[in-house]
């Protein structure tokens, strides 16, 4: 495989590909963000994701499959610079954006401002696993395209359609009824609401779904619990798709 080779941690594309790795505009305004690893370019290129550049170490260049972008050899410093751990795993490549598509789907989880990366990634991975129609992100939730979403993803994030809005355009796009995931006397239990047809909205780490949200929804659901006084928003976005993907 012909690859053009990069030494210098100032090379223009080493310098694109930091700043992607840090900066939300700056992966808005590339229309592009980073993945690292083997194990995540496979899953991006079986999932169909487009992908821009592969920056790979040497030795690891005869592992790859025939490609159509391009490909660049980089040494160990290099890839450090690029890379957002502390110990890459020789591969880092740029994905297009994908673009946002017309909202559909009668099995859907929308998410109220979550903040927290590792929550995100594990709630799209598990809404890949039990094949959710998509995620809805509403307000101000953490990038899906953060370093930290991305690799908490598995390669989920290349499957899973995703959809940026408020919620007076979900309530007008969304085909099935809301409802706000909250632990309170208005809310009705799991087990005496059919899932199959639904968006399920979990709400933010600290604050739950924002009564402005509960506003919109047509009811409130609930996980009971005996001991805790509440569960983990992945945990509790988990159990919501499992229930949905069992009916």
């Amino acid at each position: 495989m012909l690859a053009q080779t990069i030494t210098s941690r100032d090379n223009p594309l080493v310098k694109q590909v930091s700043a992607l790795q840090s900066s939300r505009r700056a992966r808005e305004e590339a229309g592009a963000f980073v993945c690292e690893g083997p194990t995540m370019l496979s899953e991006a290129l079986r999932s169909g994701a487009s992908v821009l550049r592969i920056f790979c170490l040497p030795e690891l260049l005869p592992t790859l499959p025939p490609l159509s972008c391009p490909v660049y050899s980089v040494t160990a410093a290099v890839l450090q610079k690029m890379s957002d751990v502390s110990s890459p795993q020789g591969i880092v490549f740029l994905c297009a954006l994908p673009e946002q598509t017309p909202l559909s789907g009668a099995q859907l989880l929308a998410l109220d401002e979550l903040r927290d990366p590792g929550n995100l990634g594990t709630i799209l991975r598990t809404a890949d696993a039990f094949g959710a129609n998509g995620v809805v992100l509403l307000g101000d939730c953490v990038d899906p395209f953060s370093p930290k979403v991305v690799r908490a993803t598995m390669g989920s994030l290349f499957r899973v359609p995703l959809w940026r809005c408020d919620i007076e355009t979900l309530k007008k796009q969304a085909r099935v009824p809301l409802y706000a995931a909250v632990l309170d006397s208005g809310s009705r239990p799991l087990s005496q609401l059919s899932l199959s047809r639904a968006c399920v909205i979990i709400g933010n780490e600290a604050h739950g779904v924002s009564e402005t949200v509960r506003a919109f929804c047509d009811g409130a659901v609930n996980i009971p619990i005996r001991g805790a006084e509440s569960l983990n928003a992945a945990v509790a976005a988990a159990i919501f798709l499992y229930e949905m993907a069992r009916e």
